[in-house]
């Protein structure tokens, strides 16, 4: 698959991280054919960079309910109504910010192509909110948590 000019975006409720794919050719001086005992021409190499564009951190992601509002409530027999739909809006809440986040990146750098990684419970949802603009040349959509996963092993998740 061709990563040229695309980015990769990986969110979940906390953090959304957004990467540049670059296709960067070199040679590499330590292999391939020596023409004589003190020349070495080299091999030419072609290798994909993933360049960090953003790492945002959703602090509100990070917190339970219980950190989110400002009284006790449960904590005593009798206590006030429950907020029931609480954590479902408040996650509707963070899937808006994450889908504003990701279209300010998309618009800025404006790839031929990108992909999204994003957790299964949720990525339908913020799929939906995604701006019609941007959705156009999204490719793929992986529904995972892709967050934490090292450099080196993004792309094979998006092939």
């Amino acid at each position: 698959m061709n990563f040229n000019n695309s980015v990769l975006v990986l969110a979940d409720l906390g953090q959304l991280k957004a990467y540049r794919v670059a296709h960067v050719q070199g040679i590499d001086r330590h292999e391939g054919a020596q023409v004589g005992h003190t020349q070495n021409r080299g091999t030419e190499k072609n290798a994909v960079v993933l360049d960090l564009i953003t790492d945002i951190d959703y602090i509100d992601g990070h917190k339970k309910a219980s950190e989110r509002v400002s009284d006790q409530a449960g904590r005593f027999r009798a206590s006030n109504g429950e907020a029931h739909n609480l954590k479902s809006e408040q996650e509707k809440q963070m899937l808006k910010v994450i889908s504003e986040d990701i279209r300010s990146i998309i618009e800025a750098e404006s790839p031929s192509s990108w992909y999204l990684a994003f957790p299964k419970q949720t990525h339908k949802e913020l799929q939906e909110m995604l701006n019609i603009g941007i959705k156009h040349n999204l490719q793929k959509v992986v529904p995972s948590d892709l967050t934490k996963t090292a450099k080196d092993k993004l792309l094979a998740h998006f092939q």
